[in-house]
Formats: structure tokens, C-alpha cells, sequence
């Protein structure tokens, strides 16, 4: 027989006993002794133990063997109904103890089984508080089944031992499994599980008619409401349908509990149990002492429950608060500076968000040591936190940034806010090793002027706070800035897209000697952008922005390939003269470098002299140590060496002594102004004999005029470029000039 055609027979079979049960309860028929109902009864007793059989013959899954002891249980339970039909039923006095009871008692101890099969597999690890919950769940309703139970039942004085014990073996058993459900239904979370509640449902009903059957067996009352068979009808069909819904290795989405129901529902059971001992203390009606035992642990598990509750919410209140703030500095962390942010807008304005990044604070970690870092940042969140209103949200954002929140402030007010808060920084920082100045650099996004939303405001803040630093102002407002930020991102694009392209072109300017007949030593390479639309562009106008956005390796890539093809030209046509190339931080810090370098002038097949290689003090500032040992693997390949724009940095004269180079580049500022201030001029000469005493030529840069020209020649100085000897020209200007000049034999 087909499932589906069983299950419409069962539907029909228990639709038939429900208008029969109506009909003899009612008197509107009467069917001779209820044989009708009995007959359809004991039809609809066995067949959902076969369907849960043939699930379990037909059906493999998780579940199999639990489904396995529910039919047994079932169909047992159906074969005691029917000895009992045909074997007990007819005889006069009916006995109280038969075999048919242990068939019938066989169900429990099978259902049993089943449920512990089925939570076994659904409770891979339970907390404390489900056991908990389980414990509230079983104590209270078995506390509230039994007494009606307990309270109704009172065995005849002719009744034997044997009898008492299996009559009272069916609600006991109703009690236990009752609250065994509920628990179960607690230690799976209250999740609605339907399997669970088909189960819970249909022995339910099972329970509430063994209960009343035993309360009119104790009675004496014959014969039973026909209504009682159908309670146990419907039961087994709901347990079969429970077996036969998909088995289910998971709890899906809809499986998850509510807050409500999860905290209702033990909370409820729990105060039915503390009003049960109450009404027990001030009445003179006597519970039972079973159900008030049950209802005392209910109670107590109640209690624990509660007090773990208050320890769990005690927990993640710390845990949200630690989330929230930042382990360093105490203060609030990126995920607090959000939330704030989000709740803040759009219904606060004005309100301002700032920006503030500590300077050089790279310099503190490198020159002290991160221990020293972390107690400074320590203090500087300190000193903005006491320097700040009450209602100014400060956050750590990460590494030396923070945040600011203003709410209630345009521009005008968080402008005072963040000038006091520079001031409050330039005092030192007295920390166990020395004690530092700080200055930071603020950018400041406004709302609504400068956005109505967490995203652009925070963009707009973050353009600003690097301009601020490039600029060095100290404080920078968003307003206006995006259109530079936009023109920023533009250019990158675009220079990315010329550097496939190779719109990148070299300006030379002349190196000579400043001794008379000024004879060609060397050029310098000045690299220029052929922009298709914008014609030529200056390296001031995009180096910066292409440092900062790493395409710096690249840039002299294209540069050292452009010097050298131009160079083997010049030697092609007896033009011998050195090119020098300035390099950057990024070039220092690639110990590749000069493996690149010594493979193109492999390829274009020049002489390691014939490039030369020049360095800014800042560049060499910036990590000195790495920079030291590069340009020592360069010197040791034949290169010469120059440090650029020499006077203008912070490099101590110690470094002199380390720095493998043979040329400084004095800068213009001093240069230019040699003939006409003193003071330029001691530090051109002091200059030139400093870089002897080394071993040194000197460079003068920026030389304008003839006057110039012969002062340095007075001092003593090696080799000058400026305007006044030639300007920088392309590669054809550049090579007419050459033809004109004598070049130095030095340089061949």
C-alpha cells in the first residue's frame, strides 16, 4: 500500500470515529454499546504504527533507528488495544491487571528511547543554561500534570498491590514523558522545531486521555466518554506525522528562537510553580507532595537561571564595551566612531567630523622603539580627551590617527576646537627617554555643507587631513578639496596610462667646470611628462603625487632606460659624457636596484661611469641605514655618487663621514646669493672646504650670472650648472649644445 493512500484511509477512519464519538456522546444516535466507534477505533489504532514502519523499512536517514523503537512502541500499543478489544472487554468482572497493560506500558519506555535517539543527534553541545531551561521545563509541568492526577486518584481498598503499582504506572509515565517533551523542547533552544512539536502535540493528547482514563478507572465510572478513544487516535496519527517529515542534519533559519519566546516561556512555567508553593503555604487545600517537589526544583532552576542570566549580561556588557574601545588608549575604537557617526546623522546638524594624524610619528617608532610609540600615543590621547567639551566623541582610528565627533559645530566652531587641541599638543611629552614635541595635522568635513552622510563625510575629512600634512598647515577644512582630490586621482590614472605609453621625456641641463675654458663634466637628466592634452608637465607637478601612489620604481625605470639609450647615442657620435639620474626612497629601499641597473647598461653596453647616480638629503634622512648600504653596492660598481640639494635637510655631518659619494650639490639658496650676502657666502665657502677635506667635489646649483661663476671659482669650487651656463633642453637642443663645447676628458 502506498504512504499517501494510507495516510487518506487513516484521515477517513478518525473523520468516521470523531462523527460516531459525537453522535453517542451527544445521544443524537445511539450505537449499541459504542461497537461502531470500537470496531473503526481499533482500524485507526494500529495503521500510524505501520506508517511509521514503512518509514523506517523504506526510508534511510539520521533518525532511522529512533523511528525504529517509536513503531515498536506503536504497534505494540495498537496490539494491546486489540487483545484487549476482543479477549478482556467481554468478561464480567472486567480484571484490572491483564496482559494487555504490558503492551500497553511497552509504548512508553519505546517513546522514551525514541526521544533520547532524536535529541542525540539534534544537541551536539548544550550550554548551562539549556540543561537549565530543560529542568524548568520538565519539573514545572510534570509539578502541574500531576496534580489533578495525584489529587483525583485513590485506589479501592480491594485492590491489590499488582494492580495499584500497573494502573499507577500510566500516569506516572504520562507525568514523566510530558515533562520530558517540554524539557526537550527547552534543551533544543524553544526552537520550533516541527518534528518536535507534532511530537510534543501528539502525546500530549495521548497523556490528557491515559490521565482521565485512570481518573475514571479509580472512580468507577462506567462506561467512558466515547470522546476519550479519539484522544489516543489523534495522538498516534500526530506521531506518525512527525516521522514522516524530512529528517533534517541542521536548525534552518526559521528554527531560531525568539528572544521572547525563550525567556517566556520558562519565565511563565517557572512563576506557575512559585504561585503553586505559595498557594500551597497560605491555603488549607494539601498539594501533593510529588508535585510540590517538582515545582521546588522548577523553582530553583529558576533561580540559577536567572542568576546566570544576570552574569551573562553582566559579560556582554564588558564584551561590547571592550569592542568598542580601543585596548591602547582606552578610548573609543573605529567600530564605536561609526556607530556614533551613523546615529548621529542626518537628524544632528551642524555637526563636524575631524581627522588628526600625528607628524613624523613614524620617526618616534624607528628612532625609540614601539614601547616609547604606544606610552605617546597613550599621552596624546589623554591630553585631547582633557583638552576636549564633554560632548566631542574622540576614537582611535588606528596607529596614530584619531577621530573627532562635534555635533552641534560649523566650521567656525570646530575650527576653535581643533587650533585648541594643536596647542594642547605642541607642549612637550615628557616619556622615559626624551622628551618630544608633537604637531598633527587635522582635516575637518562639516554637515551638511560638506556631505549629509557617514561616507562623505569621512572622505572629505580624510582629503583634508592630507592636505593638511602636505601642506604642513596644521588644519585644513574639506570644503574645495574634492575637486583635488579628483584632479589627484586623475593624474595618477593618466600617468599610469603614460608610462605604458612612454610620454615620459628627459631635459638635460650641462654639468662644467667652473676653472676657466668651462668644460663640459657631466649632465643632468630632468624627467618631464609629454602629456597628449596638456602639453609638457614639470616633475613638481606629479612626482609627489606618484611617490605616494608607489610609481616611483617605475617612473625611474623609464628614466634610467631613456639615460642611457640618449648616452650610447652621445658615445656613438664621440660625445663621452656622464648622465646623472636622481633617485628615490623607493629605489634605496629595492635590493634589486642595482641588479637592474648593472643589466641596463649591460644591454644599452655602457661603462658604469658613464651614469651617475644622485640622492637628496631627505631621501637619504628617510631611512638612512638602508640607504647607506645601497649606495655602497653602487659605488662598489663604478658609479659615481652626488647627495642633491645639499644645506636643505637635517642630515648630521657624521653621515659625511658614512656617505660613499664623490659629489655634494650645494643648493641654490646659498649659491644664488653668494656675491650679495656674507652670510650665503661663508656657507658656500665653508661648504667647498668642508667637501675637500673629504675628498669631495662640489656642485654649485643654480648659478645665474657671470659674478657668480667667478666667485665660485674664487672659493675654489669644482663644477656649476645653472641658467646662467645653459638651461635644460630636450635631447636634440642638448646635443647642438654639446657639438659647441668641450667636453671634459674625465667625463669619456
Amino acid at each position: 500500500m502506498r504512504r499517501s493512500a494510507a495516510w487518506w484511509i487513516l484521515g477517513g477512519l478518525l473523520l468516521v470515529q470523531a462523527v460516531i464519538v459525537t453522535l453517542n456522546d451527544t445521544g443524537a444516535v445511539a450505537l449499541a454499546d459504542g461497537v461502531l466507534a470500537g470496531v473503526v477505533a481499533n482500524l485507526a489504532y494500529p495503521l500510524p504504527g505501520v506508517l511509521v514502519a514503512v518509514r523506517v523499512a523504506r526510508t534511510p536517514g539520521p533518525d532511522r533507528m529512533a523511528w525504529g523503537f517509536l513503531a515498536a512502541g506503536m504497534l505494540s500499543y495498537a496490539a494491546g488495544n486489540l487483545y484487549w478489544y476482543f479477549r478482556i472487554r467481554q468478561l464480567d468482572p472486567e480484571p484490572l491487571v491483564t496482559a494487555a497493560d504490558a503492551l500497553w506500558l511497552m509504548f512508553y519506555p519505546c517513546f522514551a528511547t525514541a526521544l533520547v535517539l532524536l535529541l542525540r543527534r539534534r544537541l551536539t553541545r548544550l550550554g548551562v543554561a539549556a540543561w537549565l531551561d530543560g529542568v524548568i521545563a520538565a519539573g514545572a509541568v510534570s509539578a502541574l500534570v500531576s496534580i489533578p492526577i495525584l489529587a483525583t486518584v485513590e485506589p479501592s481498598p480491594q485492590a491489590t498491590l499488582t494492580g495499584v503499582v500497573v494502573n499507577a504506572a500510566y500516569p506516572v509515565s504520562d507525568i514523566v514523558v510530558a515533562g520530558c517533551l517540554l524539557g526537550a523542547w527547552a534543551l533544543c533552544g524553544w526552537r520550533a522545531d516541527r518534528t518536535l512539536v507534532l511530537l510534543i502535540a501528539g502525546m500530549g493528547l495521548f497523556a490528557t486521555g491515559d490521565a482521565f482514563s485512570m481518573v475514571l478507572i479509580w472512580q468507577g465510572t462506567d462506561p467512558w466518554p466515547a470522546m476519550l478513544e479519539l484522544t489516543w487516535t489523534i495522538g498516534l496519527a500526530l506521531l506518525a506525522l512527525a516521522a514522516g517529515l524530512p529528517a533534517r542534519e541542521r536548525p534552518v533559519a526559521g528554527d531560531v528562537p525568539s528572544v521572547w519566546v525563550s525567556t517566556a516561556v520558562p519565565s511563565g512555567l517557572a512563576l506557575l510553580c512559585l504561585a503553586l508553593l505559595v498557594y500551597e503555604s497560605i491555603s488549607d487545600h494539601t498539594v501533593p507532595d510529588v508535585s510540590s517537589f517538582l515545582a521546588g526544583i522548577a523553582v530553583a532552576a529558576a533561580l540559577l537561571r536567572m542568576i546566570l542570566s544576570v552574569r551573562s549580561a553582566e559579560a556582554l556588557g564588558t564584551a561590547r564595551r571592550q569592542a568598542r574601545t580601543d585596548d591602547l588608549t582606552g578610548l573609543a575604537n573605529r567600530r564605536r566612531f561609526v556607530e556614533v557617526l551613523d546615529r548621529s546623522l542626518p537628524a544632528v546638524c551642524p555637526l563636524a567630523v575631524a581627522f588628526v594624524d600625528l607628524d613624523r610619528f613614524k620617526e618616534v617608532n624607528d628612532s625609540f622603539g614601539h614601547d616609547v610609540g604606544d606610552s605617546l600615543l597613550r599621552m596624546v590621547g589623554e591630553r585631547l580627551r582633557a583638552a576636549l567639551p564633554d560632548d566631542v566623541l574622540l576614537a582611535r582610528l588606528g596607529g596614530d590617527e584619531f577621530g573627532m565627533i562635534m555635533p552641534g559645530r560649523d566650521a567656525g566652531g570646530a575650527g576653535a576646537v581643533v587650533e585648541g587641541i594643536l596647542r594642547t599638543l605642541r607642549e612637550p611629552f615628557a616619556l622615559p627617554e626624551v622628551d618630544l614635541h608633537v604637531d598633527a595635522s587635522v582635516g575637518v568635513a562639516v554637515c551638511p555643507d560638506d556631505g549629509a552622510d557617514r561616507p562623505t563625510l569621512l572622505r572629505r575629512a580624510d582629503v583634508a587631513m592630507y592636505a593638511a600634512k602636505n601642506g604642513h598647515e596644521g588644519l585644513t577644512f574639506a570644503t574645495g578639496l574634492d575637486d583635488q582630490a579628483r584632479a589627484r586621482l586623475t593624474m595618477l590614472e593618466e600617468l599610469r596610462t603614460g608610462l605604458g605609453r612612454g610620454e615620459l621625456v628627459l631635459h638635460y641641463q650641462p654639468k662644467v667646470a667652473v676653472a676657466p675654458g668651462h668644460q663640459v663634466a657631466g649632465v643632468e637628466a630632468l624627467v618631464r611628462w609629454q602629456h597628449p592634452e596638456r602639453g609638457l608637465i614639470y616633475p613638481d607637478m606629479f612626482l609627489y603625487t606618484a611617490e605616494s601612489a608607489d610609481l616611483m620604481r617605475h617612473i625611474t625605470a623609464a628614466v634610467l632606460d631613456l639615460a642611457c639609450r640618449q648616452s650610447r647615442a652621445w658615445r656613438d657620435e664621440g660625445l663621452a659624457v656622464s648622465i646623472a639620474v636622481n633617485l628615490s626612497v623607493s629605489d634605496l629601499r629595492d635590493p634589486t636596484f642595482p641588479a637592474q641597473v648593472e643589466e641596463l647598461l649591460a644591454r644599452y653596453g655602457l661603462p658604469p661611469h658613464a651614469l651617475e647616480l644622485e640622492v637628496t638629503e631627505s631621501v637619504l634622512m628617510t631611512d638612512a641605514d638602508h640607504a647607506l648600504a645601497q649606495l655602497g653596492r653602487l659605488r662598489a660598481m663604478g658609479h659615481k655618487l652626488a647627495v642633491d640639494d645639499y644645506g636643505t635637510g637635517y642630515s648630521s655631518l657624521s653621515y659625511l663621514q658614512l656617505l660613499p659619494v664623490d659629489d655634494l650639490k650645494l643648493d641654490r639658496a646659498f649659491v644664488s646669493r653668494c656675491t650679495t650676502d656674507p652670510r650665503s657666502a661663508a656657507i658656500v665657502h665653508s661648504t667647498v672646504q668642508l667637501a675637500h677635506s673629504l675628498g669631495m667635489r662640489i656642485i654649485a646649483e643654480g648659478v645665474e650670472d657671470a659674478a657668480t661663476l667667478a666667485k665660485l671659482h674664487e672659493y675654489g669650487c669644482d663644477l656649476a650648472q645653472g641658467y646662467g651656463i645653459a638651461r635644460p633642453h630636450d635631447a636634440t637642443i642638448t646635443t647642438a649644445w654639446l657639438r659647441s663645447q668641450q667636453i671634459a676628458a674625465v667625463a669619456a
